[in-house]
């Protein structure tokens, strides 16, 4: 009776039309128009939420949805080797992954998917990390756990590996894309595996302090060998697809090349993107240049790591990530904008891409409304707005990241809580196709 039901339930949504919206030729100049899409919040645990989320990146002019398909060793899609997302809502035989491709490819004009895969951090409840953790598990110095798998560990992968080849075979992505990419910080690698091959090979008895240079070097070595390998496996499997990933972007960026190796990707995480890049291991990298554009320093940090990513050599494989949950609505077109321009000796990056879907800004993030603390220090009091209550904020949210898909695409307003009606200027004014960054 249940499979019955369910059979019937897919058969009522295979009608529903694949565009929300009339149909609009994609004119404009080709540019990556991307939206993170997270798992922690809703975007497409259920059909319904497919179906809006699409609406609404037709209503935005979006071209690319990043959607986050692997958040703990999980899979919001049936054909897995890992297990089933718990909070997807609907029967068994509904796929979100499948049912999001249909309905973003067969809109006009088509839009892109990109599966959001996090690789290193699985969390300490997933399955492979509750089967394998006390080998693969990455240790800090101390001890620590954190839920993030090895690097070093040469199991962990090779199991990574399978679970994104398999991905691949079985569902038509336009795009793979890599977070978590990474070691959690310095002091991580102390699995008991990852020091044994580090001393095998490095030819040391001694267990290697934080900051030694040949151990870091190793630590960042395994790191890079894993997407160059992934990138080769891809490309045999299949060679249309897109490898990218979310790239560290923390504090001040560099001037130049020659302080690449100053920055905290390189030295704190052990992710060399600028390499990936400079060799093609990524089609696109997508730094993530979260900062609030209210506070100067981040958004003098901003600038310099924009500068940096359009003028170091390889913009073509550039998509410049905007934090919009951490500012307000018309900071972040103005931080999209930024982005577009030419450098000033005339670099263009391939666009950009927002975090996120649920968190389009201060006001529609729950990391603001749901901490106090931490909405008491932004510069528009009071931020609750008379609003005393979660669902309220929450509702209220929703409706802030319901106008900023119209805003992306059309001169729009918001009533601000302290200011009153904000005008705001579009982005995206026409629909774009994607660029090929090959």
């Amino acid at each position: 009776m249940i499979r019955k039901v369910a059979a019937g339930f897919l058969a009522g949504i295979a009608l529903l039309p694949l565009s929300a919206s009339p149909a609009q030729a994609a004119s404009g100049q080709p540019q990556y128009r991307a939206l993170w899409v997270d798992a922690f919040h809703g975007g497409m645990r259920s059909p319904q939420q497919v179906e809006k989320l699409v609406a609404d990146a037709q209503r935005a002019n979006i071209n690319t949805l990043i959607v986050q398909v692997r958040k703990r060793g999980d899979a919001y899609f049936n054909r897995s080797i890992e297990p089933r997302a718990a909070d997807i809502q609907g029967p068994i035989e509904f796929d979100p992954l499948e049912y999001l491709l249909r309905l973003a490819h067969g809109a006009a004009p088509r839009i892109e998917v990109h599966a959001w895969v996090n690789v290193y951090f699985a969390g300490q409840t997933s399955l492979v990390y509750v089967q394998q953790g006390d080998t693969w598990g990455n240790r800090a110095n101390d001890g620590a756990t954190s839920g993030f798998l090895d690097p070093g560990v040469p199991e962990v992968g090779i199991y990574t590996q399978r679970v994104f080849l398999d991905l691949v075979r079985n569902y038509d992505i336009d795009g793979l894309h890599l977070d978590y990419i990474r070691y959690p910080g310095v002091t991580w690698g102390y699995s008991a595996s990852a020091v044994a091959l580090y001393k095998l090979q490095a030819g040391v008895t001694r267990t290697p302090g934080p900051a030694d240079p040949k151990w870091q070097a190793w630590r960042r070595a395994r790191v890079t060998a894993f997407v160059r390998d992934l990138r080769h496996e891809l490309k045999i499997e299949k060679p249309s697809l897109k490898l990218s990933g979310a790239l560290i972007c923390f504090g001040g960026g560099p001037f130049d090349a020659s302080g690449w190796t100053s920055t905290s990707a390189y030295n704190s995480v052990f992710q060399d993107w600028r390499s990936w890049l400079v060799k093609g291991y990524f089609d696109f990298g997508v730094p993530m240049n979260y900062d609030s554009d209210w506070i100067d320093q981040q958004k003098a940090w901003f600038d310099r790591w924009i500068a940096f990513e359009k003028d170091s050599g390889f913009a073509n494989r550039v998509v410049i990530g905007v934090g919009g949950f951490l500012n307000y609505p018309e900071d972040t077109l103005a931080q999209i904008r930024r982005a577009l321009s030419a450098s000033t000796v005339g670099n263009r990056v391939l666009g950009v891409a927002i975090y996120s879907y649920a968190s389009t800004s201060v006001y529609g993030s729950d990391d603001f409304y749901g901490s106090p603390d931490l909405a008491s220090g932004l510069p528009r009091q009071p931020y609750s707005g008379g609003i005393t209550n979660q669902s309220g904020l929450a509702a209220r949210a929703g409706s802030f990241n319901s106008l900023f898909m119209t805003q992306l695409s059309h001169a729009a307003s918001y009533t601000d809580v302290q200011l009153g009606s904000i005008a705001t200027q579009p982005v995206f004014p026409q629909p774009a196709p994607v660029p090929d960054p090959r």
